[in-house]
């Protein structure tokens, strides 16, 4: 793991949907395990801190340390700052299962733009994706990736940086937050095939029964959230991926520039605005005050490459403009490519479909969601 535990890296504005949930209706009956039937009159007014015990968030920052003289959208914790704030909450909420209540509570809306970039993304994985990469930036102490195969796609969670022993807390927020987004997206009728936890089972394990109604395991080797494949690639009912790329766009406005995750954030909101005339890697880097090198080589430390991301952009743009009707060859000019070849072949390799099998595919799935 990375020594890096000072530094600032995590958006305040996202630790804030932890335990200043005043968009969320929240009971005290839900953190005590009864269930509740209608909006309490406090909803959407105060936080589970304050509703539970009093507390304001805002102190709480403070004795953690947190420089509060900045706009709250600006500001940067250090993972040993939200350490010591989830250490304090934890105390001050003492519900061995609260990780579960934060993670069922934080449901896309919840989310702002960045809920409304993965709901209007055109299939299941795309939104999973999308939200893997949200989760990535947001929270950079945990890695967090899609995998792909025949039979199942699956997101996996991984410590990246030491959250000294509170890896099982987060876990649960995370795997329960992604499960209910799953749920709302895919049906209710559908389950994950299984839930594995990475960390030993916890002794209010019978708990998780009340979130989860798919199999789980503990003490695995990571955590890991498997869904049927079958289920990635239907069309989702507010599919826009227009709107889907103004939400991202908005979000990344939003977030602060200084983390040290950011910057292949940065390079894909230039990219997406310089749409049909992208930047070389040259005039990219000198967008953001720096050398061809030096973007190649802090691109390299965060696992990326200038290219690699210009992929993304151009697959992401290019289903948009498969689902419109620009031909082919109109397509590809605009993303850059010499010929129809070149695309055609790129997007092969992206997806594993040629531009034309794919538009056939999605206007075959658009019609049978449209005669269901």
């Amino acid at each position: 793991m990375n020594d890096v535990g000072d530094q600032a890296i995590i958006p305040l504005a996202h630790i804030d949907n932890y335990f200043n949930l005043r968009k969320v209706m929240v009971a005290d009956d839900e953190l005590k395990g009864r269930s509740y039937h209608e909006v309490p009159s406090w909803a959407c007014h105060k936080s589970v801190l304050e509703i539970v015990s009093g507390l304001q968030p805002n102190d709480l920052y403070q004795k953690a340390g947190i420089d509060l003289s900045q706009r709250h959208q600006d500001i940067l914790v250090s993972t040993n700052q939200c350490v010591q704030l989830v250490n304090m909450v934890r105390k001050a909420l003492p519900f061995e299962h609260l990780g579960l209540v934060i993670g069922k509570l934080m449901t896309l809306s919840h989310h702002g733009q960045a809920g409304i970039a993965v709901m209007t993304q055109d299939t299941l994985a795309d939104c999973m994706k999308t939200a893997c990469r949200f989760a990535d930036r947001l929270f950079p102490p945990i890695n967090f990736n899609y995998e792909s195969s025949e039979e199942q796609f699956r997101l996996t969670m991984e410590e990246h940086i030491d959250l000294h022993g509170l890896y099982g807390f987060f876990m649960e927020i995370k795997v329960t937050s992604f499960y209910f987004i799953l749920k709302h997206l895919m049906g209710q009728d559908n389950e994950p095939l299984l839930i594995r936890f990475g960390f030993p089972k916890p002794i209010y394990s019978d708990i998780y029964k009340r979130y989860f109604k798919c199999p789980i395991e503990f003490d695995c080797a990571r955590t890991e959230i498997v869904v049927d494949q079958a289920l990635a690639n239907g069309i989702l009912p507010l599919a826009n991926r227009f709107m889907a790329i103004e939400a991202e766009n908005t979000l990344f406005e939003s977030l602060p520039l200084n983390g040290m995750t950011l910057l292949p954030i940065r390079l894909k909101k230039l990219l997406l605005k310089s749409y049909g005339a992208f930047p070389s890697l040259e005039n990219a880097a000198k967008a953001f005050g720096m050398s061809g090198r030096t973007l190649r080589r802090k691109l390299s430390e965060e696992g990326c490459s200038y290219q690699s991301i210009l992929n993304d952009v151009r697959c992401q743009l290019s289903k948009d403009l498969l689902n419109e009707e620009d031909s082919i060859t109109e397509i590809a000019f605009l993303l850059g490519f010499s010929d129809t070849s070149a695309f055609t072949k790129a997007f092969r390799k992206w997806t594993g479909m040629s531009p034309t099998e794919y538009r056939r595919n999605q206007q075959k799935q658009s019609n049978q969601s449209q005669s269901a």
